[in-house]
């Protein structure tokens, strides 16, 4: 299934507004959505919203408008083309232009985003953007690609809806070179999203105008028990349910760590949420046992169609929950000491990093490695990454894409203090980049 995610729920921080007039990081003259132009046109922002997004996925052929220039979506810095080591490289014929059609009329939906799989690209790029149609320009998030670190993000940007209009819009993006060799990203998927208000014509044609639905929590000892209620009568039509949390964890996608909502996608496949269930009566036990203990944890989920894919609903989101104390145990998220620039390996140049531990290991009852990494090829090398001297297979493949993995940890294997994390391969390029925030342990252990 290729039409999967939730821009909202995943680790992109961008806060989604509900008018989507003045979206953070935009520059460039907009008129404000309660000035409507000359025509008197009535926009549907202050209509109640009905839940349902309609998505419209980037495609990558010339049906679409979008001639392939490469595998990948490829977007370099000015200088690029003119360079004589570079010019020549197919990656340097991309002008980072794409057009994403749309057939709703743009007048009528309440708000709209831009979903972005981003490969933060090479060290030191800076100044990352996206120009829509040719009026605003919106700043990406910063990922700590300009620092030199490795990253990746999934931001979801509030766009004006004045940027927009219903056919082909047409996204720019660009950089800056900063202090790289070459100013270059990668969007790996993008997908325009317009949320629609109640009554809206597509929906009764889609027969989707009465559809509702809640998700209700249950507190279940270390669990907590999700289900959606209320769509009953529609189960028979519903395709799947994807169940997502805000909580404090380990930062899978980037996001900047804290509390966040969690999971990103790989080629719109959902990773590191909760769970998606396919069946009815489409219940979910999240397991909080490898979890902090804190308060101010939510839920939320995504509901999507066998008949109408291009729809999404979005129950509200069910706050105030809670991942209470255990007695005498605790759950800890350790990171590493320090985030090394550039961290991947070649040429048989090892690099390496620590992830500090306060406690003894025989008071641990489990641990967890938790890591993601950019999968580029290790070469002829077998053990590419260790901790403490043992191999993880935290990147296996070649395939340039973004790998989210958890390893059980033998408590024998961790030590009081340092705890030494290393990546090495034997290829002429970076193979093989552990992303930012780094590997991180994550360990429940007994408390006095």
């Amino acid at each position: 299934m290729r039409t999967l995610l939730l821009p909202l729920l995943l680790c992109s921080l961008v806060p989604i507004s509900p008018l989507a007039s003045q979206p953070s990081g935009a520059t460039g003259a907009a008129p404000a959505l309660a000035d409507p132009p000359p025509d008197k046109t009535v926009f549907a922002t202050e209509q109640p919203s009905s839940g349902f997004w309609r998505e419209y996925w980037f495609e990558r052929d010339i049906e679409h408008g979008n001639p392939r220039v490469g595998s990948r979506f490829r977007v370099n810095d000015r200088f690029a083309a003119f360079q004589k080591s570079f010019k020549d490289r197919k990656e340097v014929f991309a002008n980072g232009m794409m057009l994403i059609q749309t057939v709703t009329d743009v007048t009528t939906v309440r708000t709209a985003e831009l979903y972005l799989e981003i490969w933060g690209g090479h060290a030191g790029t800076a100044n990352k953007r996206v120009a829509v149609n040719g009026h605003s320009t919106y700043d990406l998030p910063d990922d700590g690609t300009a620092a030199h670190w490795c990253a990746h993000q999934y931001p979801s940007l509030p766009l004006r809806i004045t940027d927009l209009l219903r056919g082909y819009n047409a996204f720019q993006f660009s950089c800056d070179r900063g202090s790289s060799f070459w100013g270059h990203y990668i969007v790996e998927e993008a997908c325009l999203r317009l949320e629609l208000p109640s009554g809206h014509a597509e929906l009764a044609g889609a027969g989707r105008a009465d559809f509702a639905a809640r998700v209700e929590a249950r507190q279940v000892g270390e669990a907590i028990e999700l289900s959606l209620a209320g769509a009953e009568v529609a189960a028979a039509d519903i395709a799947a349910v994807e169940f997502y949390g805000c909580y404090e964890g380990f930062d899978e996608c980037g996001a900047g760590g804290g509390r966040e909502w969690h999971g990103f996608t790989r080629q719109r496949e959902v990773r590191g949420h909760l769970g998606t269930i396919s069946e009815a009566p489409f219940r979910l036990k999240w397991d909080t046992s490898m979890l902090p203990a804190q308060g101010d944890v939510a839920v939320r989920a995504v509901v999507r169609f066998k008949t109408a894919p291009e729809y999404v609903y979005r129950p509200p989101v069910v706050a105030g929950l809670e991942i209470a104390a255990r007695p005498g145990v605790t759950v800890g998220v350790f990171g590493l000491k320090e985030l090394p620039p550039r961290f991947w390996s070649r040429a048989n140049k090892p690099k390496s990093a620590v992830i500090p531990l306060p406690m003894d290991p025989a008071r641990i009852e489990r641990a967890e490695l938790h890591t993601t990494a950019w999968a580029g090829g290790a070469g002829e090398v077998k053990e590419y990454f260790k901790l403490n001297g043992r191999h993880f297979p935290v990147a296996e493949g070649h395939d340039h894409r973004t790998q989210y993995t958890i390893f059980p940890v033998e408590p024998a294997l961790l030590r009081a203090g340092d705890n030494t994390v290393e990546v090495l391969s034997d290829t002429p390029e970076h193979g093989i980049e552990i992303l930012k925030p780094g590997p991180a342990l994550v360990v429940r252990y007994r408390t006095p």
